[in-house]
């Protein structure tokens, strides 16, 4: 890249209104929908263009359209149907007269994602205990993982708290016997082979995992199997000096000066006491030695009793994840045919289908606190929880859909935790409430998740000044709930719940960078069954509800609108507020000395378990009269608005498309789809063309995936002019802040594309300006077409609104040319003094010039992106950029290789990374979906 060019990948926040951009995206809807006359290779022909062409289309090909327009300033929503046709498709067709492309009865199969990696096994043995067995050629290392149901902290006896938790502690403080080798404790043997190991007590589960070299796991599933030996365990269990140590290390996990851990105590303070969630799970020296001690209770036998009770092998799934063959894995997990307790428990309920009554206590005040978080910090906190009560018992067997408090989350997700204009992160980010960027967005997630009680939980962090109106935050929270209702319901539409669900799906599993590991399958394993067709070990998406099924979407409508129902009511919430001493101070809030309630009559108390400080604080006082504020806000200023259909997420998702390559080759992600030496062009001129790639070309670096044929694919034009190549250091500084301003423009396209899996990069390079885009086949079409409209009218932008750029803006461009490589300071410095004295007139003016001097464009793509959607598109692009470049070119730029054009892109939106995507922390496991 030409050092005379730096090159700056920053997205700003900026407040754009509703208004400007739906009423853009209309626009971008319907100004390409008219009939143009194209000059291309092979004639001339007549068709017709539009941006929902590939957007909502289930299968390629077809001719019926369905295009939702999003609701005006009444906030209503229109929905409307098309019937595009696509002459364009068949007029490619013809220039590209090729037997490889599919044919219109042809069915494109969904691929199982890692499927010609990875195949399943199940087996049960002799004790009844489950075992999913993974051959996976792609595993670097082995690994194997045990969960049992029922033997989780819910399972502590009330005189014992922590004795699940103590009992794990044991289990792996055995020293392991194998037939290879002399006894040696299991984890210091592991860290010998370089392997790992580790454990968790979950509320309903305890799971027992490992890692290793695969030569090693011979050797460590038969150790790993010793541990849960019956007679081994009675051993341990008896042995005072190990129950001993074991306590001590349980204690040394506890932390009672965290904040999360207070919260999450104060909060247990107010469910109802029957419920085992109340209590006190993690066990210390006070529940586990010294209170025992005083009544007389041996708690190496009670782990004992616990052990036999709790530890069944019916209750059991083993996980192994090799490369090895299944008769080798079969073999060598023998050994845990014999492993857990053998003794018939006929007293003790170790089901699943225990009943947890009740959730919070009911009332308002009495659950709204402010917890003290000792220090100094620039940011709080606030969070909702409520409860569910979703019976899971028969999921595992059921035909029948299914909705979890997971789907939930994921769905309310899209619509509390979305970015764009209207959303409750612009209403709270304007106000100056919560900080900017991904750290302000409001999260949810799913804290407890058992069989009849979940707990679901917002989470927002506030600046002071949000602190200091926690009550108009929290109106603004039920106020954001109340949006979705619908007369008396909170029916969500049912092509608002299959967007949702295909978002879901597309960053949980078909573009998943990685399938589940062996932790995972284990419990998931104990939720939704193992064996099944639909089952773990199916290869299918088991943690969400196919809305194909018949009931399905209308199943998750009516649980999601029970859920809002309750969370809707201000009694059902239990809401913490973290405050540090800045905040606090602010408040004219009286600091607590030395961890105690600065007065005695002060309003300080402190909770039980961890000796945490809060006080009651009515959040809700002022409620009624910043809801009317909001609504007022509403009509007018349109700053809060209810969740409406983003045209860039497909209704539903097409599997990517059957097409068959000479010598037998099937399209993949990596596969260009021009595998041709010769350049294609669209105009007589040859300016606008497709380059050609010989077979084996590299395309550009995308993100990880599944190693099948996904629906992923990646579009770049080149636009070329030799106008950066020859810049001084006044265009190069201009230029770059034509560049910044647009990604700034371009803030509320890109929040609607990245829950579709879209994302962009723009770069100066020395051929003119590349621009490359990221998407599924549905979508990245109409993406393209869109940015670039905006990009056309950029300079439109920036002569009509403020003389100067917003100072941010300045402040990044002048960080980014003090970190360029390879510029030195003589070029540097008068390129900073360029960027700190420049305006908007200025920038616009550079882009203007910059547009002139582009001569043509070059383009390729690869992934799922058919010949004729390529040359679909390129000719789009070329209309679109008909009337602003070429106009005051004189001379021909240089024509890059695809070689020249695969440097790595900086995609943006940096929140498209797929953990950052609003919910998919819930349902990806690349982004930590399971605590462990």
């Amino acid at each position: 890249m030409d050092a005379r060019f730096f090159v700056c990948f920053v997205i700003l926040s900026s407040p754009l209104t509703v208004a400007t951009a739906l009423s853009t995206s209309i626009v971008d809807n319907v100004s390409n929908a008219s009939l143009r006359r194209c000059n291309r290779a092979k004639g001339s022909r007549l068709f017709l263009s539009s941006d929902y062409d590939e957007n909502f289309s289930s299968g390629h090909g077809g001719t019926n359209r369905r295009e939702f327009l999003t609701w005006g300033p009444a906030a209503t929503t229109a929905l409307s149907v098309f019937d595009f046709g696509s002459p364009r498709n068949a007029f490619a067709a013809n220039l590209f007269d090729s037997p490889y492309l599919p044919k219109a009865n042809e069915k494109d199969v969904e691929r199982i994602p890692y499927s010609s990696a990875r195949k399943y096994k199940t087996v049960t043995l002799a004790n009844g205990l489950r075992a999913l067995l993974v051959n996976d050629k792609r595993a670097f290392r082995s690994s194997a993982a045990l969960s049992i149901a029922g033997a989780g902290q819910f399972a502590d006896p009330q005189d014992l708290p922590g004795l699940a938790h103590l009992m794990e502690h044991m289990i792996l403080s055995f020293k392991s016997r194998s037939s290879f080798g002399k006894s040696k404790d299991f984890e210091d043997w592991l860290a010998d082979v370089e392997g790992a190991s580790n454990a968790f007590t979950a509320y309903d589960t305890v799971c027992f995992h490992f890692s290793c070299p695969d030569v090693a796991l011979s050797e460590a599933l038969d150790r790993f199997s010793g541990l849960f030996l019956e007679s081994n365990v009675v051993q341990v269990c008896r042995t005072e000096k190990t129950v001993r140590r074991e306590i001590r290390r349980v204690d040394s996990e506890l932390d009672f000066e965290d904040p999360n851990i207070q919260a999450l105590y104060l909060a247990k303070d107010f469910v109802n006491p029957e419920n085992p969630y109340s209590r006190f799970s993690a066990g210390n020296l006070n529940t586990l030695e010294r209170t025992p001690k005083e009544l007389g209770v041996d708690v190496g036998e009670r782990l004992i009793e616990f052990f036999r009770s709790r530890y069944r092998p019916e209750q059991a799934v083993l996980v192994v994840v090799s490369p090895q063959d299944f008769f080798t894995t079969g073999r060598w997990i023998a050994p845990f045919s014999s492993i857990l307790s053998r003794w018939r428990v006929t007293d003790v309920t170790t089901s699943r289908k225990n009943i947890y009554p009740g959730g919070f206590l009911l009332g308002n005040r009495l659950k709204h606190m402010v917890l003290y978080c000792k220090g100094e910090s620039q940011t709080e906190k606030i969070s909702f929880e409520w409860t569910l009560g979703l019976d899971y018992a028969d999921i595992g067997s059921a035909s029948k859909p299914f909705v979890t408090a997971t789907q939930i989350g994921f769905i309310l997700s899209q619509i509390i935790s979305r970015r764009g204009p209207g959303s409750l992160y612009q209403y709270l980010l304007r106000r100056g409430w919560v900080p900017s960027g991904n750290t302000g967005v409001p999260r949810i997630t799913i804290p407890l998740e058992v069989s009849r009680f979940q707990i679901i939980k917002i989470e927002v962090l506030l600046t002071t000044e949000g602190y200091l109106n926690r009550s108009s935050v929290v109106a603004a929270v039920y106020d954001c709930i109340d949006l979705i209702k619908k007369g008396q319901t909170f029916k969500l539409p049912r092509e608002l719940i299959s967007q949702y669900v295909n978002v879901a799906k597309l960053f949980g599993y078909t573009l998943a960078p990685r399938p589940p590991d062996a932790i995972e399958l284990a419990i998931d394993a104990q939720i939704f069954g193992v064996g099944g067709p639909n089952n773990v070990g199916s290869g299918k998406w088991y943690r969400f509800i196919a809305i194909d099924e018949r009931g399905a979407t209308a199943l998750l409508q009516r649980t999601i609108s029970i859920a809002l129902a309750t969370m809707s009511d201000p009694s059902n919430a239990l809401i913490i507020a973290s405050a540090g001493n800045n905040a606090l101070k602010q408040e004219g809030m009286r600091l607590p000395l030395d961890g105690k309630p600065s007065t005695p009559s002060s309003k300080w108390l402190s909770e039980p378990v961890t000796g945490g400080l809060f006080f009651f604080d009515d959040m809700l006082r002022r409620r009624a009269g910043v809801e009317t504020l909001i609504l007022s806000k509403l009509v007018f200023d349109e700053e809060l608005v209810r969740p409406v259909f983003n045209p860039l997420i497909p209704i539903a998702l097409r599997p990517p498309r059957n097409v068959i390559e000479p010598e037998g080759f099937s399209n993949t992600n990596e596969r260009l789809t021009f595998e041709t030496d010769q350049d294609v062009s669209l105009s007589k001129d040859g300016n606008w063309k497709i380059l050609g790639a010989e077979p084996g070309q590299v395309g550009l670096p995308l993100p990880r995936c599944p190693p099948e044929t996904t629906c992923r694919c990646a579009f770049t034009l080149q636009l070329l002019s030799p106008r950066p190549a020859r810049a001084n250091v006044r265009q190069a500084a201009f230029a770059e802040l034509w560049k910044l301003s647009l990604e700034l423009a371009i803030t509320d396209l890109a929040e609607l594309g990245a829950p579709g899996s879209l994302a962009y990069d723009i770069s100066f390079n020395k051929f003119g300006l590349r621009l490359t885009f990221l998407g599924i086949s549905q979508n990245i079409s109409s993406y393209a077409r869109r940015i670039c409209r905006r990009l056309v009218k950029h300079h439109f932008t920036l002569l009509t609104g403020p003389e100067m750029l917003p100072p941010s803006l300045t402040a990044m461009a002048v960080s980014t040319a003090s970190r360029v490589p390879n510029l030195s300071q003589q070029r540097r410095s008068p390129i900073v003094s360029n960027l700190r004295r420049a305006t908007s007139y200025d920038a616009a003016t550079e882009g203007i010039a910059f547009l002139r001097s582009c001569s043509g464009a070059v383009c390729f793509a690869e992934g799922d992106l058919l010949q004729s959607e390529v040359v679909a598109l390129l000719s789009d692009l070329n209309d679109i950029f008909s009337e602003s470049i070429g106009s005051g070119s004189r001379s021909s730029a240089a024509i890059p290789t695809i070689n020249d054009l695969v440097y790595k892109p900086v995609w943006k939106p940096r929140f498209a990374s797929s953990c950052a995507v609003p919910g998919v922390a819930l349902v990806s496991d690349a982004c930590g979906r399971l605590p462990r």
